[in-house]
């Protein structure tokens, strides 16, 4: 069982580098940091590992194709992502996932809150990139909540 708090969980978030694999090239995008031009709104959800509980390399592939399709039943365009852990996270995980581009925000946290994940990255028009909670307790927050930085630091 994960025994990680929920505050050290969204630390970790905050330290963790999106790798968005574009048209263009690869894009980098960190919570609290501008995003790129190109990749402005958009959100990134991931459907491996729900809560950050391990699973089984099988079902995260599941999973990730479901989500996949579930992208694409919607007539969204969808880019791979690689979450990667910084600093003393970064040899621990990489987490594939998606980055959707447009004003979706609603419909990435509907799918991040269906694959039950802790939270997913909203970059904003104006290129800021936020946690925002999907799943209701998490750090204190409710669903489609900004997770702040002084969150991690609560806990």
């Amino acid at each position: 069982m994960n025994t990680v708090s929920d505050h050290a969980l969204l630390a970790s978030y905050l330290a963790t580098d999106w790798l968005i694999q574009t048209a263009d090239g690869i894009l980098t995008v960190r919570a609290g940091s501008a995003a790129p031009a190109a990749l402005r709104p958009s959100g990134i959800v991931t459907a491996f590992n729900p809560a950050s509980r391990p699973r089984d390399e099988d079902e995260n592939r599941r999973d990730d194709a479901e989500l996949r399709g579930r992208i694409a039943v919607r007539s969204l365009t969808a880019f791979r992502t690689l979450a990667r852990g910084t600093g003393a996270d970064a040899a621990a995980w990489d987490e594939p996932g998606w980055c959707v581009p447009g004003d979706v925000r609603a419909a990435v946290v509907a799918l991040g809150a269906e694959f039950g994940q802790n939270a997913i990255v909203w970059i904003d028009p104006a290129g800021e990139v936020t946690l925002v909670c999907t799943r209701d307790g998490f750090c204190g927050a409710g669903v489609g909540e900004v997770l702040e930085g002084e969150l991690a630091a609560a806990g």
